[in-house]
């Protein structure tokens, strides 16, 4: 079972965090990767791969909601986990990034099978790696709770209009599948 988990899905005031908003997608994070995992989902299902999309954290700040969305992957058994980002900056920041907690042999595994996916399918965005998150890393919370192999997806940046004219929500999914599918294979 494979956790597609849509980061900033937690309830502010009734409405979504949503996450960073693209000027040249014209969505934010929360609702682009909507349509992202969908198309994974299906794709991998298609693949006879099992999944579910996580789309609702409940709690009331980002530890809570994380704290929330690891135990729904726990409950449904999932063997690894993914959670749906895109980056965002200055207008000239730009490329792709896998991030994994320091001490996951699986993670790391997880991460580099998306960045050698990711690099062959988009070579025209920057490769800026694979990276480790600790605790006193920016959003480390994702892949530090969760009890599986979990990787946080930064795969552009919605600031910079070169990566957005790359990136399509169907290509993404398409390279997301063949990383999972990938790191399956070789697990």
């Amino acid at each position: 079972m494979i956790a597609l988990s849509v980061g900033h899905s937690r309830r502010i005031n009734g409405r979504y965090d949503g996450g960073a908003y693209s000027p040249h997608l014209g969505k934010n994070e929360r609702d682009f990767n909507m349509e992202v995992a969908t198309y994974t989902h299906s794709l991998l299902e298609s693949a006879g791969v099992e999944s579910r999309i996580v789309s609702e954290y409940a709690g009331r700040g980002y530890t809570t909601a994380m704290m929330d969305a690891a135990r729904q992957i726990e409950a449904m058994g999932a063997t690894l986990a993914v959670e749906f980002h895109f980056n965002s900056a200055t207008p000239s920041a730009n490329g792709h990034e896998w991030l994994y907690w320091h001490s996951s042999k699986g993670g790391k595994k997880l991460a580099q099978a998306f960045h050698d996916r990711f690099t062959q399918d988009f070579p025209t965005i920057k490769a800026r790696g694979v990276k480790p998150l600790n605790s006193s890393s920016r959003g480390a919370q994702f892949v530090r709770l969760t009890h599986c192999p979990a990787i946080i997806l930064e795969p552009f940046f919605g600031s910079n209009e070169s990566d957005c004219r790359t990136i399509t929500a169907r290509c993404l999914a398409s390279a997301y599948t063949g990383a999972i599918l990938n790191y399956l294979r070789n697990a």
